[in-house]
């Protein structure tokens, strides 16, 4: 309570919740927040049993590491006792820290949901829309318990993570954990360490950007890469400026009083505008952890949340362009309908145009255009909401000072696309549908093209693959299952039968 206060904090709005812990960590044990399928909140609650520390990518220098068994900094067993008390009278172990969530829980009175695998917090990158990263160091936690695919399996089913990239262990010798190397600003950006030549781990970490690299968002798009400078301050110890925390529109970023603290800072404010950074000087911070590893962000269950694709940097001239979201109001209190609006304007105008968000026949399905405008015309917009129970959001969170943009690109008239031929899709019912939907097309003699169908954020989520017959009409029957088997949310989808040039139809299914 003294800290908090000479830190300026209003004590009036801080819950303190007691429990016995046993290290500090708190984002490799803490809470994992979801929502069911459902809605409704609750905690996630992994095995945790320490950190054990392996060899990682650079096996040469490895071989000369110490071989500790456990993370540095860790309260040992001449610690235990008054200050370390255990559980049920255990003499070491790592079982408070594991006890934790339960009782987190029963304070936030939510569910606590089981998650019969290793799942280390500070291990775990997330995009909030279904992709997350990883080391391999994650995989290898959980052997003897699942292999890589009933691991992924699991994740999808408890952490709704339909996306996991598992990245080489960018670490010498130590525990491995991402957030020491890499942290996503937005589902499109991703913050990656940069160390010196001479580091040891230089190789280790540049491999790593390549990983990533190679990967797509969630969007179905490439990564913005930025690289944040990590000077050393103690023999080849590298600062952990990805360590940070994003909240409530602050970044906190941990400093390390070294040279290279401002260009950090200024790393941050240069890629997220409109965010409040602000740096956290400790002297106390390890080369393996800082401010993101001793924090866990408890999420508002009752969140405002707009999820939208992004339209793409470049678009061909068209008479409107279509934009799509989907805004949940996990409060229940019911959406402002006045206050659902797409504010746009061509780059560099003094004022926003208004477009109302409209209702679509998809469970919290919304829609509006933007006009077009002339060849090399860039255009600026973002999303608002706001609910009865007084919240309000925009996406992106900080806009209008950060917003989206595209630039219209030259008339596609005089451009030939390729020759696809017709839409053999001639019948789609009923529509909107509840359980299976109809589809009829035009066979030819040629092997028919495959059918995918499309979320509204563009991803495929769906492929049909008709048999080959000899002409006339066939039809297909989709049952709004994923190709993963998991039924398909209720929403605006599409069809498209052919190529990504082909037409697409619009699919509304209800709930």
């Amino acid at each position: 309570r003294s800290t908090f206060a000479g830190w300026g904090v209003d004590l009036s709005r801080v819950r303190f919740i007691q429990t016995q812990t046993y290290s500090h960590w708190t984002r490799d044990w803490g809470p994992q927040s979801v929502f069911d399928g459902d809605g409704l909140y609750g905690i996630t609650d992994p095995i945790f049993d320490g950190y054990p520390w392996v060899s990682g990518c650079d096996m040469a220098r490895a071989e000369s590491a110490p071989a500790s068994q456990e993370r540095p900094g860790s309260p040992d067993a001449s610690r235990v006792g008054s200050a370390f008390p255990l559980r049920g009278g255990r003499t070491r172990g790592w079982e408070e820290d594991d006890a934790v969530n339960a009782d987190l829980a029963a304070e936030l009175g939510c569910p606590l949901h089981a998650f019969p695998a290793h799942c280390t917090g500070g291990n775990v990158m997330t995009d909030g829309s279904g992709g997350a990263f990883s080391t391999r160091r994650m995989l290898d936690e959980n052997q003897g318990l699942w292999n890589e695919e009933e691991f992924r399996q699991l994740a999808a089913d408890y952490l709704g993570i339909e996306h996991y990239w598992f990245l080489d262990d960018p670490e010498v010798y130590g525990i491995q954990h991402i957030d020491c190397y890499a942290k996503l600003l937005d589902p499109e950006t991703v913050l990656i360490k940069e160390v010196p030549t001479w580091h040891p781990e230089y190789e280790c970490v540049e491999r790593l950007v390549d990983q990533v690299a190679a990967t797509t968002t969630c969007y179905g798009r490439p990564y913005r890469i930025v690289r944040i400078y990590c000077g050393t301050y103690d023999g080849s110890a590298a600062a952990g400026y990805t360590n940070s925390l994003i909240l409530n529109g602050k970044v906190f970023v941990p400093l390390f009083n070294i040279t290279w603290d401002s260009a950090a800072l200024a790393t941050y404010e240069a890629a997220m505008p409109g965010y409040e950074v602000i740096g956290f000087p400790w002297n106390g911070w390890y080369d393996y952890d800082a401010l993101h590893c001793r924090t866990m962000a408890i999420f508002d269950r009752f969140m405002l949340r707009i999820a939208h694709r992004p339209l793409d940097a470049e678009l061909p001239l068209a008479p409107e362009f279509e934009i799509h979201a989907l805004i949940d109001d996990r409060s229940e209190s019911g959406l402002i309908p006045d206050a659902l609006g797409l504010l746009w304007r061509i780059a560099g105008a003094p004022d926003w145009n208004w477009e109302m968000l409209l209702a679509t026949a998809g469970t919290d399905s919304f829609a509006a255009a933007i006009p077009g405008a002339a060849p090399g015309t860039t255009i600026e917009y973002y999303l608002t909401a706001a609910d009865q129970s007084g919240r309000v959001e925009t996406v992106p969170p900080t806009a209008p000072v950060n917003c989206f943009r595209f630039t219209i690109t030259a008339d596609p008239s005089g451009v030939q696309p390729p020759r696809l031929g017709p839409d053999p899709i001639t019948e789609i019912r009923p529509t909107p549908f509840f359980s299976d939907v109809t589809i009829r097309w035009r066979a030819s003699r040629e092997r028919p093209p495959a059918v995918r169908i499309l979320d509204c954020r563009g991803r495929v989520v769906r492929t049909l693959r008709p048999i080959a017959v000899g002409g006339g009409d066939a039809t297909l029957i989709w049952n709004g299952r994923d190709d993963r088997g998991q039924l398909c949310p209720a929403g605006l989808y599409w069809i498209r039968a052919g190529g990504t040039h082909a037409p697409a139809r619009k699919l509304l299914r209800l709930r």
